[in-house]
Formats: structure tokens, sequence, C-alpha cells
């Protein structure tokens, strides 16, 4: 039986919702140990730090590395070479011609062990220029757990730095100091923060929910870090030919605004409350234009039949239950994440089987709310 055989099968018998398999990934900023596997570093790779959820993205430079997997039964396919065999039964028409057949958002779960060093994203222009590549802007929803040795985030510059300050830097290429440029915010769970393409930042050590655009472009602008000096062709200079482009690539106006952290700290938005079920945005639409987040809290022994918008990650985080039969279970790798499909987004039942509250993200794509 070939897989797209093997595929319908799956969504006949799950009523539209398929099972996929855990995605680590390996990155040379260390882990704190929160991902639920024993093997955090691996030599020659580095430390798995990332874990990417319904991922149709690769690795910046790899062929697959990045990609998630359909949960097959031994029979396993990528999830971008699923939707590219069923879009209609997957996405549906028009969600899948919206968004060039693919998922259109990416999402991860960091776990910095130390502040990833200072970075920026690429806008769309930036990002076809030089990797021919989507751009990624992204947000932080910071989960429950161990909030790690350092829970602050640096975003943006100060108001009074200059572009010649920084580029002076980039040319210099030594230490660490261009952390004094920008303000360093107290990282809150339950909250967040949204950072657009072009914003300069150091995430924290809390554990992470990142949602962002479907890419891996990054740009590296603090020299030193762990007591080594980060190469700068590989981390600066992997796609601007020198520092003038990549000072260019910054959106100076929102980075130096006096008014960031009140404008772009994101807060939970409540949508939905009884004593069974609790519905909020922790990333909501009406901020972020391009994915959302809804957190949903079910109450112990309860079946809650829900209604979307559009097809959509679910990532168990705390508890056990199931999804039209298909069980899932927050903290254990392999049954935690679920795509609901177009065929179960408008008609769909999660039960909670345990004696906890049970504890689900659901992740959106774009043109859904």
């Amino acid at each position: 039986m070939n897989s797209e055989a093997v595929i319908e099968n799956i969504l006949d018998r799950n009523k539209g919702i398929l099972r996929l398999k855990p995605n680590f990934v390996a990155r040379f900023y260390p882990a704190y140990g929160r991902l639920g596997i024993k093997e955090i570093y691996v030599p020659g790779r580095g430390w798995y730090s990332e874990r990417w959820l319904a991922s149709c993205v690769t690795v910046l430079g790899s062929s697959t590395e990045g990609l998630s997997r359909v949960d097959l039964n031994g029979n396993d396919i990528f999830f971008r070479d699923a939707i590219k065999a069923l879009p209609e039964r997957i996405l549906g028409s028009v969600y899948a011609k919206l968004n060039n057949y693919s998922f259109g958002v990416l999402t991860k779960i960091l776990d910095p062990g130390i502040p990833i060093p200072l970075h920026f994203h690429a806008k769309e222009v930036h990002a076809k220029k030089y990797w021919n590549s989507n751009p990624k802007e992204e947000a932080y929803y910071y989960l429950e757990h161990s909030l790690g040795p350092t829970p602050y985030i640096h975003l943006g510059f100060f108001s009074d730095v200059s572009e010649e300050e920084v580029l002076n830097y980039l040319k210099q290429w030594k230490g660490d100091n261009i952390l004094d440029l920008s303000p360093a915010y107290r990282c809150r769970v339950g909250e967040g923060f949204h950072v657009l393409a072009g914003v300069v930042h150091s995430p924290c050590t809390l554990l992470t929910l990142e949602v962002q655009e479907e890419s891996d472009v990054g740009t590296i602008i603090q020299a030193e870090y762990q007591g080594g000096v980060i190469p700068k062709d590989q981390y600066l200079l992997n796609g601007p030919r020198n520092e003038e482009e990549v000072i260019e690539m910054i959106d100076w106006q929102i980075n130096r605004d006096p008014e960031f952290h009140r404008k772009y700290r994101l807060k939970p938005e409540v949508v939905y409350l009884d004593s069974s079920v609790v519905e909020k945005w922790v990333i909501s639409p009406k901020k972020v234009k391009k994915f959302s987040v809804l957190e949903v809290r079910i109450a112990p022994n309860t079946k809650v039949k829900q209604s979307r918008k559009g097809p959509f990650l679910l990532f168990a985080y705390k508890g056990k239950g199931s999804i039209n039969g298909v069980k899932i279970e927050g903290g254990v790798p392999g049954m935690d994440e679920v795509f609901v499909t177009f065929e179960a987004m408008e008609d769909h039942i999660i039960s909670n089987e345990s004696n906890e509250w049970l504890v689900v993200y659901e992740i959106f794509g774009p043109h859904v709310y």
C-alpha cells in the first residue's frame, strides 16, 4: 500500500486526526533538559535544545533536518509530503492554496540552558534576497515550568543607540558588550512577547512555546558567547556580504521605540470560561496577524465538542485524554502532538480522561482568525 493510501486510511480511522512524531533539533546553545528526553547533548551535533512541531521547514542548509513526520505505524512520511499528497483532506483547498500547500506556521518548544545570543531574523525583502526564504516573525509564550537561571530577555535597542555604534561593534567583532545596548525585560510564566522580523533579541531561559513564520533564517550580532567567539562568517555574514548590509536588515524604528515593552508584551485574553472549560488566547490574532495560539483547559472527566475555523496543531501539555478517540498525553513525546485536519476542524471532541485538568495548545496558521 502506498503512503497516500495509508494516510487516507489513518484519516478515516482517526476521524481526521494525524499523530505526529516528536522532532528534536540540535543547536549550538545549551539545553536545560525540559523536553522529555534523556540525551540532550550529542557530540558533533550539539544540544537538543529545540523541539519543532508540525514542521514543514528544514534547518537552514539541510535537506530534511527539522521536518516533522506523520506516524503511520512504520510507514512514516514527512508532514510536508503528506500535505502535498492530500492537501484538500488535510488543509482544505482554500487554506492550502493561500499557504502554498504548507501549514504556514512553525511551532517550537525552546529549552535554553542559558540565554540565546543576541540576534534577529530577516524581513521578507532580505529573506528572499539573501536566503530565498520566508521572513521570520515570531511570538513567545512562557510555559508553566522551571524558570532556568536567567529569566530575562533582551529586546530591541535603547532609543539613543545609533546605527554607527552597532556597526562599529560588528566591524570589531569581539566581546559581548552589544548586550549593553539592548534593554532586558523580566519574562513571566503565562505571558510572552511578539517579536517582529528585524527586531534584535536574546531569548531567556524559560521553557518557551515559540510560534513563527515558516523559516529558519537568522543573523547573530553578539560576538562572544560561552567564553568563545562565534564564527563571523557562519552567523553574521551567512547571507549579507558585509556589516553594512547587516545594519540595513535591522528595523531601526521598531528596535528604538521607547514604547516597545508596552506594545509587544503579550498577555492572555480569556474568550470562554465556565466551571469545566477555560479558553484564552495566549497569542491573540488581534495582536499577531500571521498565526495565533489558543490555550484550552478542560476539567477532569469532561468531554468538549469543538468547532474551529481552520486546521490546527494540537499540543497537549498537561494531563491525558483523547481527541476523536486518538489518545493524547502531556509530557510524553509521541503522545502529545496531533494535527487536526480540515475534515475534523469543525466537528471534533476532546475528552479529559484523567483526574487532573487537561491543558492543550491549539496553534493556527495565517488566514484563520
